[in-house]
């Protein structure tokens, strides 16, 4: 165990001590024999910016001939095919692919370099951190395997030899190769190139109501095995609010701002070994905000069984979707109401006593629907007119009289200190269709007529609001 630890640091000093002097990736030949007859060289390349410690680790071992006559030991078609054993030089077959205990590991290094074709991974056991000499070559893209091995390198030339290695026999009941294919491992120079700016697809430069879930492409760049999107509030990227690689040239960042709130975003490109310049700056603003609700007040207990619903107008919205619901999944029968109104308050009537209710609300542009609001939740009490919206101890609202009327009642609400007061009519819908009074009111019960002969007959709601409460009774029009 003590050694295992004094490897690692070592191997860790010496990284540091001797790193590559440019960001140029170093380049491989591998000779390939059968029983000791040549059949073809591949050759590969390894990501020194991205991954130095596997690459360092693997050119150490190409420049003390490590690798040379180790087997391609395990063959899997459709998958990979893997070697650089140790044990596959000489000892019993059944060893090989167990490796040496005595050799260094080299700690993960995990990227979002995706496992294509033609990738080199770096084979490990359960600990992430187990690599060391044996490596394997995806046949195909893996995608599994994605975050979870090193990817550190790629074959650039010579991918059909690698195709052979797979079509090899094997030996029936196993991966292991019927005849022996060992490798040879000469290190061949560098690779100074660096990749192509990308080109900035979508979303189009100056789009509006960019909403969360949008996906964001650009060009793919010959050779880029990470892409660098950043995205900022300004131009100048100082405080990118999104800044992560990505192994494709598209991704679906999370959720951004909305508000209607101006981004600017580019992509630079990444060959493993090489960065490239950032793409043109594109800019664009993000769609609607989710509402913000106002009243009932959300845990707010002992409610009526009517309610009026309020929340914040969005800018941008030309509706809004208004949903309630017996469950907060919203959905099937515990969906109560899913409603599509224009204003920003609503009303419910039926509500059934002693319930718990969930609410929630979205605004609608007219391409598409915002981002859903928080979901609140209430429980009503005992069946009954009066709605306390938020507490009024000690303000009260007493019921119209005569109820029904026609054509006038008398409304009477008691406050108890100087104070601002609202009183209005409302439909079920919340639509106000009737300003009684609003203004500074003395503490003291108020007495207001109101006349209904511009109503239809129906049933109405007049709503008292104050700076500490909203209080709502029932009224009954009929002429």
């Amino acid at each position: 165990m003590k050694r295992t630890v004094l490897n690692s640091a070592i191997f860790v000093l010496l990284l540091h001590l001797e790193v590559f002097s440019q960001n140029n990736m170093p380049r491989y030949n591998i000779r390939c024999e059968r029983e000791g007859a040549y059949f073809g060289d591949f050759k590969v390349e390894l990501f020194s910016l991205v991954t130095p410690l596997h690459t360092r680790n693997f050119d150490s071992l190409v420049s003390i001939n490590f690798y040379d006559s180790t087997a391609f030991h395990r063959v899997v078609p459709a998958f990979v095919i893997q070697g650089g054993d140790p044990n596959s030089r000489h000892g019993d077959p059944s060893t090989w692919g167990n490796g040496d205990p005595s050799q260094t590991n080299v700690p993960a290094e995990f990227t979002n370099i995706v496992h294509a074709r033609g990738i080199i991974g770096a084979a490990r056991d359960a600990n992430i951190n187990s690599a060391n000499s044996q490596f394997y070559v995806n046949l195909v893209e893996n995608n599994h395997l994605n975050g979870q091995y090193t990817a550190y390198g790629r074959v650039y030339d010579g991918m059909n030899i690698v195709d052979t290695i797979e079509n090899t026999p094997l030996l029936s009941g196993t991966s292991m190769p019927q005849k022996k294919i060992t490798m040879f491992v000469t290190k061949i120079g560098y690779s100074n190139a660096v990749p192509g700016i990308p080109g900035l697809v979508s979303p189009a430069d100056n789009s509006t109501d960019v909403y969360s879930a949008v996906n964001f492409e650009w060009t793919s760049i010959a050779g880029a095995v990470l892409y660098r999107l950043q995205i900022a509030k300004d131009s100048l990227f100082n405080n990118p609010v999104y800044d992560k690689s990505v192994g494709r040239n598209s991704t679906i960042p999370p959720a951004l701002e909305q508000g209607r709130v101006k981004h600017f975003w580019r992509v630079s490109a990444n060959n493993g070994g090489n960065i490239s310049n950032y793409s043109a700056v594109r800019s664009f603003t993000t769609g609607i905000a989710s509402p913000g609700l106002i009243h009932p007040a959300d845990s707010a207990a002992g409610l009526g069984t009517s309610l009026t619903f309020n929340w914040n107008r969005v800018d941008g919205a030309s509706s809004y979707r208004f949903q309630l619901a017996t469950t907060p999944g919203f959905f099937g029968v515990g969906l109560v109401q899913n409603q599509i109104i224009t204003d920003t308050t609503t009303a419910n009537t039926n509500l059934l006593p002693n319930k718990r209710y969930y609410w929630r609300v979205r605004g609608l542009a007219p391409a598409y629907e915002g981002p859903v609001s928080v979901t609140r939740t209430f429980v009503t009490g005992s069946a009954s007119d009066a709605e306390e919206l938020m507490s009024p101890a000690k303000i009260s609202l007493e019921q119209n009289y005569p109820n029904p009327f026609n054509p006038s009642t008398m409304i009477r609400f008691t406050l108890p200190e100087r104070t601002f007061a609202k009183l209005r009519i409302i439909d079920p819908l919340g639509n106000q269709v009737s300003l009684l009074a609003e203004g500074e009111f003395e503490p003291g019960t108020q007495e207001i007529e109101f006349n209904g002969n511009a109503l239809s007959s129906g049933i109405y709601f007049y709503e008292l609001i104050t700076k500490e409460s909203r209080l709502m009774k029932k009224l009954i029009y009929l002429k």
